[in-house]
């Protein structure tokens, strides 16, 4: 089995300070829980208070999806239909600016 090679690893501040985005992507072997052979992880953090606001993840059974209602509800997904993980990330960013912006 080959390893995971990091395509992204990168922690970015959002201007106002208040948030952290970070995002993380591995390539792995294709697989039934990876099916597109990346893993990806992008996370919206408070910066004070640690708390994660935002999660895109993708894995079995969901595929890609949002974790949106954090940190009340860390059940909660939406789905997303993307076709690739540089759609996903972008995906990421636009929900993290509308908490970046509404705070």
């Amino acid at each position: 089995m080959s390893k995971a090679r990091i395509v992204i690893n990168q922690v970015l501040l959002f201007e106002n300070e208040k948030f952290e985005a970070h995002v993380k992507v591995y390539e792995i072997p294709k697989s039934l829980k990876f099916p597109d052979g990346f893993k990806v992880r992008c996370a919206l953090v408070e910066r004070e208070t640690g708390v994660l606001r935002v999660l895109l993840d993708n894995h079995e059974p969901f595929g890609y999806h949002l974790h949106t209602k954090l940190p009340e509800d860390k059940d909660f997904r939406v789905s997303v239909d993307v076709k690739s993980y540089t759609e996903a990330v972008r995906l990421f960013f636009k929900e993290a600016r509308k908490v970046n912006n509404e705070n």
